[in-house]
């Protein structure tokens, strides 16, 4: 039974390392255009290695470059992290952290919108939504500090303009001014224009 198991796999292997015939262009592509084989992996490994080392020896002689110029080499300081939104949820739910909404007033500015986006939810005016109602009151001067869409060239200096702009004295007064905001009342003016009986 051994002998038998052997021969059929040695057949199987033979079979399958023996040059096979001439085959088909559409099926010689499709070999080309399949999966790596071992060797091509190991060129590509091979490749990429020698690209990272000579990207490294490249960024090496232009710091000593730099250096020899003068120049001084600046420490990378990585950003600090925040405090991850389940810790925040954890400070609200044991009551750590209190509630920045509730000196909000409605339809002041505040100082300081990050706080209000950390803290409630969206649904009860609070979170996202309160930030963002608060966002929403700055100019976009004061929220981008420069013109970042080609529609805030319009009218992105006329808010400094309409401050000190007043109108002509010759300007045309409309007449609904001098019917309805009188000084001394409107039974004055019905008094005045009232024909005496």
């Amino acid at each position: 039974l051994l002998p038998a198991l052997l021969t059929a796999f040695l057949h199987i292997v033979v079979d399958h390392w023996r040059p096979h015939q001439p085959r088909t262009m559409a099926f010689l592509k499709s070999q080309r255009t399949m999966g790596l084989d071992s060797r091509r992996n190991m060129i590509m490994k091979e490749s990429l290695v020698k690209e990272q080392k000579f990207t490294d020896k490249y960024k090496e002689q232009a710091r000593e470059q730099r250096l020899a110029e003068g120049f001084e080499e600046k420490a990378y300081v990585p950003p600090q992290k925040g405090v991850s939104c389940q810790v925040n949820q954890l400070n609200q739910m044991l009551g750590i952290s209190k509630n920045p909404h509730l000196g909000v007033v409605r339809g002041r500015r505040v100082s300081n919108p990050e706080p209000l986006l950390r803290h409630g939810v969206s649904a009860d005016g609070e979170g996202r939504s309160g930030y963002l109602y608060q966002q929403s009151k700055l100019d976009p001067s004061e929220r981008f500090g420069r013109q970042v869409t080609t529609t805030h060239e319009y009218g992105w200096t006329a808010l400094a303009t309409t401050k000190k702009y007043t109108t002509s004295p010759f300007a045309h007064r409309p007449l609904i001014k001098g019917d309805f905001y009188r000084p001394m009342g409107s039974s004055m003016c019905l008094s005045q224009s009232a024909p005496s009986l």
